[in-house]
């Protein structure tokens, strides 16, 4: 009887639609009421087959509506499909099948949530085909158009962060980050969020582990310490950084015999978003990775020996999501003995600054990468020899780069050293001394203010044991501000990274031995007005 009726059914005006619809799973399954049907009913119809017959659109609901049905000559049928097209290459253009309405999306991300978007990689912002004119997609507070305050981020998009202003130490703001029930610690990163610092340091137990830990402007625990690794083996802290929406870090560990190295993205309380991610696969250690983020994908480098005895630097692209994008590609070539990279993003690319081994001593070089890691410019020598433990920061128009010296006896020399480049290898200002008045110098580092560069080195001076100093620079490489102090104590003091914080603040991570052992500590400079130079 079931065959017979199907073979009527079969020979009815329309049947050959109903079997579309039915394909299509327009019409309900045994059991099941369609969103055609439902449609029907609310017409008051008596429930007959709207396959069949309509008299209007409205009568030829569809689950899909960018495949819209129409009525045509009584019954519904499939009409052109809903085309969205806003004529921008900046978005991406989908129809809502709920609603059949167009939905554009631009391309590019806007974490900080201030309604500009950041530039796609590789472009300025702002100019023709960048999809986005945010100069900062980390804080809400710069933009194109914004007002110009003392707070650590170029709030005019202008290039210029904190425009005029100097940096000063606050006396007795130092607190102790590490225990110091750990054996010792190290620093890892720092970066601030819009609402406290992040923080990641080693410190080591058993063995070495990375932790996280989040302060206030004023040194005061936001989030209590945090493990970020728990491998049973030795792991070291990397860099910090924060996209405007979540933290993400780098750094490497022994849970595969040799040490490779692993990436996570944290939320702001230090929770990690997902499983470590291995990032490099070589046989033999990689280490000191940096860590970079685009705007819309991370860029993580670091040095390896896969290829035999020398170091060589590799690059690898992660996304948004935290997977990786491609392999890990090489950016130096294996005969210079590349190590201890530093990475810069720039306006439109990311530039490299690491040391290189020649028969004739050893020396700062740099070469330009582009977001994609597949076009690589020259290698361009920066320093005499002997020079060591590059740091590099874009400054406007060009790359600064900062390292110091060490004789064959590893004994450190008595200055601070830099140069600035071009992204095409053109340099700038050729090697110069930045520092004076010490017997050794080194552990440095650069925080780019745009027109302005603020250094942060260690030197030993007439108290005979390392401090901590700090001074500003123009972009060709001349004092504007003195030297000035930041720490005081009888114990070795190094190791400084500094991040732009809340109203002006630097906050600057570092190590020192006052309790006896290494431990991380915490300290900030203030911003005020005034005339400098």
């Amino acid at each position: 009887m079931l065959e017979q009726w199907w073979q009527q059914r079969a020979t009815q005006p329309g049947a050959q639609y109903r079997w579309l619809l039915l394909a299509a799973g327009v019409v309900g399954a045994c059991g099941a009421r369609s969103e055609l049907k439902e449609g029907y009913a609310e017409q008051g119809t008596g429930g007959r087959d709207p396959s069949v017959e309509c008299t209007e659109d409205a009568h030829c609901l569809h689950a899909d509506r960018c495949r819209p049905l129409r009525c045509v000559n009584g019954t519904c049928q499939l009409a052109p499909p809903v085309v969205c097209d806003d004529g921008d290459a900046c978005t991406t253009d989908e129809c809502v099948p709920a609603t059949g309405e167009c939905v554009f999306t631009g391309i590019t991300p806007d974490l900080d949530g201030d309604g500009h978007h950041a530039p796609r990689p590789g472009f300025v912002p702002g100019e023709p085909e960048a999809c986005g004119d945010d100069c900062d997609d980390t804080s809400a507070a710069a933009y194109p158009g914004g007002e110009e305050t003392c707070d650590g981020v170029d709030n005019d998009c202008n290039g210029v962060i904190d425009d005029g202003f100097r940096f000063e130490p606050i006396d007795n703001a130092l607190v102790q980050v590490s225990d110091s029930s750990y054996t010792q610690a190290g620093v890892g990163g720092l970066a601030y969020n819009g609402a406290a610092y992040g923080i990641t340091y080693a410190a080591q137990s058993a063995h070495f582990a990375n932790f996280f830990q989040a302060l206030s402007s004023t040194g005061a625990t936001v989030v209590p310490e945090q493990s970020i690794t728990n491998v049973g083996s030795d792991a070291y802290s990397g860099p910090l950084v924060w996209t405007g929406s979540v933290y993400a870090t780098v750094w490497e560990d022994r849970r595969d015999d040799d040490y490779e190295i692993y990436f996570n993205r944290l939320d702001s309380d230090g929770r990690k978003l997902g499983p470590d991610l291995r990032v490099s696969y070589a046989e033999d250690f990689s280490l000191h990775p940096a860590l970079e983020w685009n705007g819309a994908e991370f860029v993580v480098v670091w040095q390896d020996r896969r290829d035999g005895e020398l170091f060589q630097i590799f690059g690898q692209r992660v996304n948004s999501d935290g997977a990786l994008v491609g392999g890990n590609v090489p950016l130096s070539d294996l005969e210079w003995n590349a190590e201890g990279v530093s990475l810069a993003r720039g306006d439109r690319d990311l530039g490299l600054a690491f040391k290189v081994d020649e028969d004739d001593g050893r020396y700062i070089a740099f070469r330009r990468v582009t977001p994609e890691l597949t076009d690589l410019g020259p290698r361009v020598v920066l320093s005499s020899e002997y020079s060591v433990g590059a740091v590099a920061v874009w400054a406007q128009d060009r790359y600064v780069v900062a390292w110091h010296k060490r004789n064959p006896d590893t004994i450190p020399g008595d200055a601070i050293w830099g140069a600035a480049v071009s992204p095409d290898g053109t340099v700038l200002v050729p090697e110069r001394r930045l520092t004076f008045g010490a017997t050794f110098a080194r552990s440095k580092n650069l925080l780019s203010l745009g027109d302005r560069i603020l250094l942060v080195w260690a030197d030993a001076g007439p108290d005979g044991n390392y401090e901590l100093y700090s001074k500003l620079l123009t972009q060709d490489l001349d004092e504007l501000t003195p030297r000035s102090r930041l720490t005081f104590d009888d114990a070795e003091t190094t190791a400084p990274i500094p991040a732009f914080g809340p109203d002006g603040q630097v906050g600057i991570l570092f190590q020192d031995r006052r309790t006896g052992a290494p431990q991380v500590y915490f300290t900030y400079l203030t911003c005020r007005a005034g005339s400098i130079g």
